[in-house]
């Protein structure tokens, strides 16, 4: 074969071996793109479910939960908890001194529960100054406990607006599920407490057990 043949014949096997490292390439920025896209995705559903004052999941997050966890009790039988946390007198904080201040409240109280509860539980924000917590896999005298003391926890915090040392309180309610329980039934029952909470004191906790 002559020089020029043989010339020739790498020329085209480097121009096909381009081609094809062309083609990989497309397929690499192609997929690429793809997860990109998927990861963005997933970024903004996830973000969907948190609330961005407090930074803890928000309702939609809850309700989700709440079906995921009732249907697996029905199958499984393991006991959680539902607690429901409202701030004593919120409506004081945002009509006396501001609702920058109230929102300081709200962000402070999410945080104290969320360092409070344990690495599996869960802190929802449902609406206002209402927060709900999903504890799983406990009996009724350990929600009991953790209640009171994610009760006593918020008690000890405190927040300085100019000269004053203003303090907030939590009232919180819970219930275990049961068998006859759908994820309304189990928040009303916890929810009905709260009339007892709130009309014997407040700062407490109430087990609808």
């Amino acid at each position: 074969m002559k020089l020029k043949d043989v010339f020739v014949e790498e020329m085209q096997k480097v121009k096909e071996h381009s081609h094809t490292l062309n083609e990989e390439l497309e397929e690499h920025k192609k997929n690429s793109l793809i997860l990109a896209e998927k990861l963005e995705q997933s970024q903004a559903q996830a973000q969907a479910l948190v609330d961005p004052l407090t930074n803890v999941l928000n309702r939609s997050a809850y309700n989700l939960k709440m079906v995921q966890l009732t249907h697996e009790f029905k199958r499984y039988n393991e006991e959680w908890a539902l607690l429901v946390l409202d701030i004593d007198h919120f409506k004081k904080f945002n009509d006396d001194f501001g609702h920058k201040l109230g929102d300081k409240v709200l962000k402070s109280v999410a945080g104290t529960v969320s360092d409070s509860i344990r690495a599996s539980d869960q802190i929802f924000r449902y609406g206002g100054e209402e927060f709900v917590g999903i504890l799983g896999r406990i009996n009724a005298k350990t929600a009991t406990q953790l209640a009171e003391k994610i009760c006593r926890q918020v008690e000890k915090d405190y927040f300085v607006d100019g000269d004053k040392k203003l303090q907030a309180t939590i009232s919180i309610v819970g219930a275990i599920i049961t068998k006859d329980d759908t994820e309304m039934s189990l928040f009303e029952r916890a929810d009905k407490a709260m009339y007892r909470a709130k009309n014997n004191g407040r700062n407490q906790v109430v087990m609808d057990l």
